[in-house]
């Protein structure tokens, strides 16, 4: 296993078609709770997290916590089929993952 989705029932669906299993959450309590159990494998790489759970505060503390103990975990927050897009810079995103200012 490689990656590891954390998202809506089509989010999901979407990531399953290309051999990605994951997650299906409805609320920040089990999203956190997903969170921590994938955390608990060793063999994912890659987390992904639809921004409808990864932008909530509970969230956010977990996935911080996450980037900065675990550094080949890689979590990647993306717009889920229901969420808002943020706009951010792809130098923030590899700023905040990497612990470096580029």
């Amino acid at each position: 296993m490689f990656g590891y989705v954390i998202g809506d029932s089509d989010m999901i669906t979407g990531f399953r078609t290309v051999g990605i299993e994951g997650a299906e959450v409805n609320s920040v309590d089990e999203a956190c709770e997903a969170l921590n159990k994938a955390l608990v494998r060793n063999d994912l790489a890659i987390i992904i997290v639809s921004e409808e759970f990864s932008t909530l505060p509970e969230m956010q503390e977990a996935i911080g916590k996450t980037r900065i103990d675990r550094k080949n975990t890689l979590i990647v927050e993306l717009p889920g089929s229901k969420g808002k897009t943020s706009q951010v810079r792809m130098s923030d995103l590899i700023s905040k993952t990497l612990g470096v200012r580029i």
